[in-house]
This record gives structure tokens, sequence and C-alpha cells, in this order.
């Protein structure tokens, strides 16, 4: 067997070994999504009562409303990735992170097939939760047919899903430097569900903050994948999408790779 088979065993048995592990806490993540349930609900309620004096709110239909809230809510929760933060924060405080210092892993590689084996199993309480919504959603939603659009919004949501996961780990690495992040994390997760359109879509604000936004990769986690499914966009901006969240991939894996060298210079001096 080759050295890079053997790599790939490695940390696909770490990806197995968590999705198992979290069979133990699957109480746990079920309730964490019907708390994202509730959420979601939360809205549907709010954009109810807003469309009950109005047909359509800046290029928005009622349905249109709905989906962007219901497909959004999945889009949103097949991306988390469920406090890899504090997972980082743990291992550089606790010291723990001197173990992949010494053994043949790459951190990074390690906390992405950790991160797998958690979406994995997840996922199979988003997609019951989502097929739920959509059954009794269904007369007040849109269903996209087009093979080549939900193509293209799945591509972006597998990108998106790594853009989340390397913003975490750079926060996460920010303990290199402070004993507590969790008011980091706190203001990270609102600013950037603020610029992804999470909590509305953002073409609802002015046009000059909707063009800056998408300079930043936060919208084309939620917003642009949303804005294809609905056909709001091409299949050639989808595409164009694609390209940006790859090339914002390869920026945020060119910084980790810079503050993680740096961080660790601070931690071996430290005698951690």
């Amino acid at each position: 067997m080759r050295l890079s088979e053997i790599s790939m065993n490695k940390y696909a048995t770490i990806t197995k070994n968590e999705s198992q592990r979290l069979m133990a806490y699957r109480a746990n993540i079920a309730a964490h999504s019907f708390g994202h349930l509730f959420e979601i609900m939360s809205q549907v309620i709010v954009w109810s009562v807003i469309y009950s004096k109005a047909t359509i709110l800046n290029g928005y239909t009622f349905q249109q409303m709905m989906t962007y809230v219901i497909v959004g809510w999945f889009i949103l929760f097949a991306t988390s990735n469920y406090g890899f933060e504090d997972k980082v924060a743990k291992d550089i405080h606790q010291g723990t992170l001197s173990n992949f210092l010494v053994k043949p892993f790459s951190y990074l590689r390690y906390m992405t097939a950790i991160s797998i084996g958690r979406i994995s199993f997840a996922m199979v309480v988003v997609v019951s939760l989502e097929v739920i919504l959509l059954w009794f959603m269904r007369a007040n939603l849109i269903f996209n047919n087009s093979v080549a659009h939900l193509l293209i919004v799945l591509l972006l949501m597998f990108f998106a899903y790594f853009i989340r996961l390397f913003f975490s780990i750079l926060v996460g690495l920010a303990s290199f430097w402070f004993v507590d992040i969790s008011g980091f994390y706190y203001s990270f997760n609102i600013i950037s569900k603020f610029l992804s359109g999470a909590f509305f879509p953002l073409s609802l604000l002015p046009a000059a903050f909707v063009k800056t936004s998408m300079w930043f990769p936060f919208a084309y986690t939620f917003f642009v994948p949303i804005q294809l499914y609905l056909g709001k966009l091409t299949l050639s901006q989808g595409l164009q999408a694609v390209a940006i969240q790859l090339a914002w991939l390869l920026g945020l894996y060119g910084i980790i790779k810079i503050v993680w060298y740096r961080g660790l210079r601070k931690y071996e001096s430290a005698g951690i």
C-alpha cells in the first residue's frame, strides 16, 4: 500500500470514529436541530405578518421569501462546523496540540476529518427535518427542477462548508495569543451571518452595501446559493460564484498556514 493511501485511510478512520462517537450524543444534536427549527418557524411567522400587508417586497414574492427561509435554513445547518473554534482553543490551551506535533499528523487535515465525521451524522437529522418542513410548507414554496441549477447549488454548498470550516479554525488559532476567544467567536458569528444574508436577503439592503458584501466570502455561503436556486442568478453567474469560493479557499488556506507557523513559535517558546 502506498504511503498516500495509508495517510488517506488514517484520516478516513478519524472521520468514521467521530461519526460513531456522535451516536452517543444524538439526543443533543436532535435538540440542537429543533432549536434551529424553532428559529426558522419564528422567521416564517414574522415574514407571514409582513406579507399580509404586501404582495411583493423588493422583488420577493411571499413564496420566494418562504423558500429563502426554508432552503436557507438547510444550507446554513448543512454547512455548520459545530463549535470548532472552541475545540481548537482547547487543544492549544490544554496542551493537547503537542500530541500532533510529535506524530505524523496534519492538524488541519485532522480537524477536517473530524468535521466531516460530525456533519455526516448531523446531516441525517438535518435532511429529516428539511423533508418535514418541505412537506408542511409545500404550498408556499418554489421547487427548482433544473438539474444544472441544483448541481451548482450543491457545489456552492460544498465549498461553503469548507469556507466556514477554515474561518472556524482561524478564529480558534487566535488562542495562540488570547486566553479567551468567546468574544471573537460571538462577534464573528453575528457579523458573518449578517453578511451572508442569513437574517434576511441582502438585496433588501442598499445596492452599495450589496456590492460591497460581494467582495467577502460570506454571501457565497448562503445568499448566492439561494439566489441561484430561486432562479435570480444565471448558471454562468453560479459558476462565477464557485470560482470566487475557490479563490477564497486558497487564500484562507494560505492565511491559516501563516497563522499556524507563527502561532507555533509562540506555543513552543511558552514551553507548553
